[in-house]
């Protein structure tokens, strides 16, 4: 019949007007629409058209946050100085004659800075502790260049020795900053004599990038 062809080219204008009138249509409803109208018309297959939409969307990325890593601008390297030297171990009740023992230990410690120079405050532990059957306990009785706590040695009953230290002047590009150290032994009513203690010495630096150093080594006292 000679109207029917108009009526369905009406419906089909009607229904473009229809999509430029509503923009908030959905996404979906725009796309079937218009595969409705043009899939056998122009063979573009759903699969194609939604791919299309897929690589037109501008992609939204999620930042996944990592942890942030330790501001470190200091390449210092530490050293125990001398090594199994020939040291004396100070009485804890003097220093008069006859009153010091002999023995072998570090003189002290070093930090070299090989980077930038850098400011804040290095702090560092002590410990000290038996090897083997000891009967007195062996302690730092000074630190240059570093404010020691206890100023003065305290042992626990198995004869360990623990301190804390704190130096806050920095280092410059390239120095060696040095902190000697001596040593002294417990003196106990009744200290054996002719006879060897041994003990671990470790040193723990926590520089201003809180960074540590570890430093290990040994003291003997033959008394």
């Amino acid at each position: 019949m000679p109207g029917k062809p108009g009526h369905s080219s009406c419906r089909s204008s009607r229904a473009g007007r229809r999509l430029k009138t509503y923009p908030g249509a959905h996404l979906s409803e725009v796309l079937n629409a218009k595969l409705t109208g043009n899939n056998k018309e122009n063979g573009v297959s759903r699969r194609r058209v939604v791919a299309g939409v897929a690589w037109s969307l501008p992609v939204i990325a999620t930042a996944i946050a990592a942890p942030a890593a330790a501001a470190s601008g200091i390449s210092a390297t530490t050293a125990l100085v001398g090594q199994a030297s020939p040291i004396t171990f100070l009485s804890s009740t003097g220093t008069g004659t006859g009153t010091n023992q002999p023995g072998t230990g570090p003189t002290g410690f070093q930090i070299q800075n090989a980077g930038a120079p850098f400011t804040g405050v290095i702090t560092g532990t002590v410990n000290i502790k038996p090897t083997g059957s000891v009967t007195a306990g062996a302690g730092i009785q000074s630190m240059s260049t570093a404010t020691l706590t206890p100023a003065s040695p305290a042992y626990t009953a198995a004869f360990e020795y623990n301190a804390t230290f704190v130096y806050a002047g920095g280092m410059t590009s390239g120095q060696n900053l040095n902190f000697p150290m001596t040593f002294q032994y417990q003196r106990l009513n009744g200290s054996p004599s002719k006879t060897t203690f041994n003990y671990t010495l470790t040193i723990t630096l926590r520089l201003p990038d809180g960074t540590d150093r570890i430093l290990t080594g040994a003291l003997t006292v033959a008394y």
